[in-house]
């Protein structure tokens, strides 16, 4: 326990997808926190339904994300019904990903999601305390007093360090905060279902219906039903929206309701039966003016809200708390300064904003052309079917498309904490941007470059032959930052090292060997070069050559521990 008075590390208040992302990577480096929520239960319906790649590659990190694959479906197929004739089929995975292996949208439902999630902290034997509410906090000069409220009306107050609000769209973390949640309401009536269908649907695919007004998209879910629809149709008056919530709320929905909604814009095409879970939702776009106020942190919807356009809001969220949780591990620890916490606010925030942005582009587009009559909707035929969808045939903007859509192109240049170092590449992820993934080998077992990179720690990527860099140094800075700093080696096959090099250098597994000779070039390596890899996966520090010096400054400018603060835990991580 450390001397600051406080019970834990990390009080993670609402346990979804975002707030078990952040207890996940708590207790991979074995944080003193409590994960709360105040629901009886995990999600029982699919809500969220997209897993991007970039977030089934972190969730793959701590072994899960192979797992929720496995329960759901892949698609990069989109299906444009725009006119009785024939359906514009794009294929936005027909394109080459050799730097992730996971080259798809996994269409799996939110109740699979959490589940998955929950069962591995579970196996890392933490509890979710469930009907366990937060009402209230104070900030002090060592952290905050949270008030806890149990089901059977007995209270709680405890003594944290960091407090996490991971509770959604009403965030009550927020609010007390007093963070004002910038941003308004869309006009449009939206419902959801979760239903069998007939009619002209493309199995597998994505398909979009704009065959007269409004919008109806159905997406293959597979279970519990076989189809996810969502309805877009019609504005509400403005005097209905200045009464509304401030943010996203749900109504009950019928099948007759929903069928209406989907008659138009598929022309009577496709009939609804044997729903298992319909509601009319209300949408708001919002972002926090700040996702950090002191030692309080947003993430997930308590942080930004929008359209569901592009299926990012989940995977940002869980994307918000891989950033946030290895950096308040490691002050917690106390093996980096405090300072680097600022850094979350700036990496993730304009992300956010970024979002909205476009998710409000793409929606506002949409709007216009389901909330206008006849004319509008043949115009908008015509220009997806001889505009869009041309520009969409050609590979490259495919693979643009697909780059955002996936959020494997998110990148920290401006970051406070990642450095381009000197020598400098010429090529490969700068600073700040994600670690490709591609095949290696480690030993006689197949392995891939970011299952081994991302760790809880900082891991150094040595680019080049072993005997390369000059083992005293290289033990000197891995004793120096024991607990902090892991070594690994990445050769080409048939480039050796002196027997036990690695070893003997302070890394704890074996070399890494490109044998396909694809990791290397990703990576813009001719000769030697060095990767520092944050834990969630992006490039800290870079530079050519085998001088460690760059490195070392990196390291001690922000990943020492201060002068007199001894950690609070033994071992490494």
């Amino acid at each position: 326990m450390r001397d600051d008075g406080t019970d834990l590390d990390v009080l993670v208040v609402g346990a979804g997808p975002t707030g078990l992302a952040l207890a996940s990577q708590l207790a991979r480096w074995g944080v003193r926190f409590r994960i709360i929520d105040k629901r009886p239960d995990r999600a029982q319906e699919s809500r969220a339904l997209a897993v991007q790649p970039r977030s089934l590659e972190l969730l793959q990190s701590i072994g899960v994300g192979e797992r929720l694959a496995a329960r759901g479906r892949t698609t990069t197929r989109l299906v444009l019904h725009l006119d009785r004739a024939r359906p514009a089929t794009i294929d936005l995975g027909d394109i080459d990903r050799a730097d992730t292996r996971f080259p798809y949208i996994l269409l799996v439902s939110q109740a699979d999601t959490e589940a998955v999630m929950a069962d591995h902290l579970e196996s890392c034997g933490v509890t979710i305390e469930r009907r366990v509410e937060l009402v209230a906090f104070q900030q002090n000069r060592n952290g905050l007093t949270c008030a806890l409220r149990h089901e059977d009306g007995r209270d709680d107050s405890i003594r944290v360090r960091y407090l996490a609000g991971c509770d959604g769209a009403h965030s009550t973390v927020r609010k007390t905060a007093n963070i004002p949640f910038e941003g308004g309401a869309y006009l449009q009536n939206f419902a959801l279902g979760d239903v069998e269908a007939d009619g002209p649907l493309v199995p597998g695919g994505i398909n979009v219906f704009a065959l007269g007004r409004g919008l109806a998209i159905f997406f293959p879910l597979g279970h519990p039903t076989t189809w996810r629809v969502i309805a877009i149709q019609g504005r509400e008056p403005q005097a209905t929206l200045a009464a509304r919530e401030d943010e996203f709320s749900m109504d009950e929905l019928s099948l007759p309701e929903l069928q209406a909604m989907v008659d138009d814009p598929t022309r009577g095409a496709v009939r609804l039966r044997d729903p298992v879970w319909l509601t009319r939702f209300r949408l708001h776009h919002r972002q926090a003016a700040r996702y950090r106020d002191g030692n309080v942190f947003l993430a997930g919807d308590a942080a930004h809200i929008h359209s569901p356009v592009g299926a990012q809001g989940m995977n940002t969220g869980i994307q918000d708390s891989w950033n946030l949780g290895w950096k308040l591990a490691m002050v917690s620890r106390g093996v980096a300064n405090e300072e680097i916490l600022e850094s979350y606010n700036a990496e993730r925030w304009p992300v956010g904003r970024a979002l909205l942005r476009a998710t409000d582009r793409i929606f506002a587009g949409l709007e216009r052309s389901v909330s206008r009559g006849s004319y509008a909707a043949t115009l908008r035929r015509l220009i997806v079917r001889h505009v869009i969808a041309p520009a969409l045939s050609r590979r490259r903007i495919r693979s643009l498309a697909f780059h955002y859509v996936s959020q494997l192109g998110i990148r920290y240049a401006n970051s406070p904490v990642v450095t381009e170092g000197t020598p400098q590449l010429a090529h490969g992820p700068r600073a700040g941007d994600r670690l490709p993934d591609a095949r290696v080998r480690r030993g006689a077992q197949d392995a891939y470059l970011q299952e081994e990179l991302l760790k809880p720690s900082l891991m150094l990527l040595l680019c080049g032959p072993v005997d390369a860099w000059n083992s005293d140094r290289l033990r000197d800075l891995a004793r120096e930052f024991q607990g902090v700093l892991g070594l690994t080696h990445l050769r080409r096959a048939g480039v050796h090292g002196p027997p036990g090099a690695a070893r003997e250098t302070g890394s704890s597994d074996a070399t890494l060997v490109d044998e396909e000779r694809t990791a290397l070039a990703m990576l813009g390596v001719d000769s030697t070069a060095q990767y520092l890899i944050r834990p969630d996966g992006h490039v800290a520090f870079r530079c050519a050559g085998t001088d460690l010096a760059g490195v070392g400054d990196y390291l001690r400018r922000r990943f020492a521990p201060r002068q007199g603060h001894s950690p609070g835990y033994r071992g490494s991580p």
